[in-house]
C-alpha cells in the first residue's frame, strides 16, 4: 500500500483499541465468563446428578487438556488459514457447546461438551493475544491487561448470577442461557476484529513506539527474532514451557476450587463462597492493569514476581476462616490471577521476538492449559483421597516459588528495556 493511501495514524490507533475492546468482550463473556460459571455450579451439579467431586470437576480437566492439545496446533492453523477464519468458528463452537449443556444428562455428554469448549476456547484465546501482539509493541502488557479486564467485568456478574440461576432454574438452564449470549457475541466480533496493521502499511512499532524510538533510538522490535525451529533448539525454551505449565497449576488449578473450598472447608457458607470467587475475579482486573504495567516495565522479572505472589495466595488459604483472612486471601489471589492471564504474549514477544509469535503464543497457552488440567485433576483426586485441601495446596505453594525461580533465569532479549539498558 502506498504511503499516500494509508489510513491516518489516528485511525490505525483507533483500530488497535477496537481490537482491545473486542478482546475484552470475548474474554469476559466466552472465555472467563463461561469458565468462572462452572466452579460456582460444581456443588449443585454434583448433588443433582449424583456425581462425585472428582467426576464433576473432570469437566475442566478435559476442557483444559483439550485446550492444551489444540494449542499445539493452533499456531500452524493461524499461519495457514488466517486469524478470522480460525477465530470466528472457534467462538461459535464455544457458544454451541455451552448451549448444549442444557441437554447434558450423562457424564459422557458432559465430558464431550467440555472437549468441544476446550478446543474452541484455546483458539479464541490465542487469537486475542496474537491480534494484540501484532498491533502493540511498547504497551503490549497494558493493552493485553485491558483486554483481559473483560474477565473482571464478568466477575462482577457471573458468579452471583450463576448462583441465582442455580437456585431458580437449575444448572442446565443456566448454562444454556450463557451459551445463547456467547452466540450473539460471535456476530458482533465478526464486524470488529482487524487482524494486523501490515495490510494498511503500518507496523506495531510505528503505532506503539517504545521510549527508545521516542528519543530517536531504533524501534524495539526491528529484529524480528529467530525462526521457530531455532527456538526449539534452545534450553530456555524448554524451561519456559515447564514454567508456563507450572503457572497453570498455581493459578487455574487453585481458582477452580475456590468456591468449593470456601463452602465446604470454612465456616463462611455458599453465599460467601460465590462472593469470594466474585471478588477474586473482580480484583484480577486490577491485577491485569498492575501486572500489565509491571510486565512492560520489568518484563520477565515482573512475570516471576507474579508467580511468587500466586504462592503467597495459596499459603493464605491455610488460616482462612473469618472476614479478615477472607479479605487477605481474595485480594492476593485476585491480583496474582490477573497477572497470569497477561503473561503469554509478554513472554513470547520479549524473549523471542515477533517472527514466531503465533507459534509461541499457541505453545505457551497449550502448556498453561496442560498444567491447569493436571493441577485441577490432581487436586480433585487428592481432595477425594485425603478429605481436605491441606496437602494439595501445600504442594502447589512450593511449586509456585519454584516457578518464580525459573522465571528469574529468562533473558528478554527482544524487549526494548533490556536492549536499552545494554546500549
Amino acid at each position: 500500500m502506498e504511503d499516500g493511501q494509508r489510513p491516518s495514524l489516528a485511525t490505525m490507533r483507533r483500530y488497535a483499541w477496537i481490537n482491545v475492546f473486542s478482546g475484552f468482550l470475548v474474554w469476559g463473556i466466552a472465555l472467563a465468563g463461561v469458565s468462572m460459571m462452572m466452579p460456582v455450579m460444581y456443588a449443585n451439579i454434583s448433588e443433582t446428578m449424583n456425581w462425585t467431586v472428582g467426576q464433576t470437576t473432570t469437566f475442566m480437566v478435559i476442557k483444559s487438556s483439550v485446550s492444551a492439545v489444540a494449542g499445539l496446533i493452533a499456531g500452524s492453523l493461524f499461519v495457514r488459514f488466517g486469524l478470522k477464519r480460525v477465530y470466528l468458528p472457534s467462538l461459535w463452537s464455544v457458544g454451541l457447546a455451552t448451549v448444549a449443556l442444557y441437554f447434558a444428562h450423562d457424564l459422557w455428554v458432559y465430558y464431550a461438551l467440555a472437549a468441544i469448549s476446550g478446543f474452541g476456547s484455546i483458539l479464541c484465546l490465542v487469537a486475542i493475544q496474537l491480534t494484540l501482539a501484532r498491533w502493540f509493541d511498547a504497551s503490549l502488557g497494558r493493552a493485553t491487561g485491558m483486554a483481559m479486564l473483560g474477565g473482571a467485568a464478568a466477575g462482577t456478574v457471573v458468579p452471583l448470577a450463576s448462583n441465582y440461576g442455580l437456585q431458580h432454574f437449575g444448572w442446565q438452564a443456566t448454562a444454556g442461557a450463557a451459551g445463547v449470549i456467547v452466540l450473539a457475541l460471535a456476530l458482533v466480533i465478526s464486524l470488529l476484529v482487524r487482524e494486523s496493521p501490515e495490510p494498511y502499511g503500518y507496523t506495531a512499532e510505528e503505532l506503539d513506539p517504545g521510549k527508545a524510538a521516542a528519543h530517536g533510538g531504533p524501534p524495539a522490535a526491528r529484529d524480528p527474532g529467530p525462526e521457530f525451529k531455532q527456538i526449539l533448539r534452545t534450553r530456555s525454551f524448554y524451561l519456559l514451557v515447564i514454567a508456563t505449565a507450572f503457572s497453570g497449576v498455581i493459578s487455574n488449578g487453585i481458582n477452580e476450587y475456590i468456591p468449593l473450598f470456601i463452602e465446604r472447608h470454612t465456616n463462611l457458607g455458599s453465599y460467601m463462597a460465590a462472593l469470594g470467587f466474585t471478588i477474586v475475579i473482580v480484583l484480577s482486573g486490577l491485577g491485569k492493569l498492575v501486572f500489565g504495567w509491571m510486565f512492560d516495565r520489568f518484563s520477565t522479572r515482573g512475570v516471576a514476581a507474579c508467580w511468587a505472589l500466586c504462592g503467597v495466595a495459596v499459603l493464605l488459604t491455610f488460616p482462612l476462616s473469618g472476614l479478615v483472612t477472607f479479605a487477605a486471601f481474595t485480594m492476593v489471589r485476585g491480583l496474582s490471577h490477573g497477572g497470569i492471564v497477561v503473561q503469554a504474549p509478554i513472554l513470547g514477544r520479549h524473549i523471542y521476538g515477533v517472527r514466531s509469535i503465533a507459534q509461541l503464543i499457541a505453545i505457551l497457552n497449550a502448556t498453561f492449559h496442560l498444567g491447569a488440567a493436571a493441577g485441577i485433576g490432581l487436586i480433585g483426586l487428592a481432595v477425594d483421597w485425603t478429605g481436605g485441601f491441606t496437602i494439595p495446596f501445600a504442594v502447589v505453594a512450593v511449586l509456585a516459588f519454584i516457578t518464580a525461580g525459573i522465571g528469574l533465569t529468562f533473558k528478554p532479549l527482544h524487549w526494548s528495556g533490556y536492549r536499552a539498558a545494554r546500549g
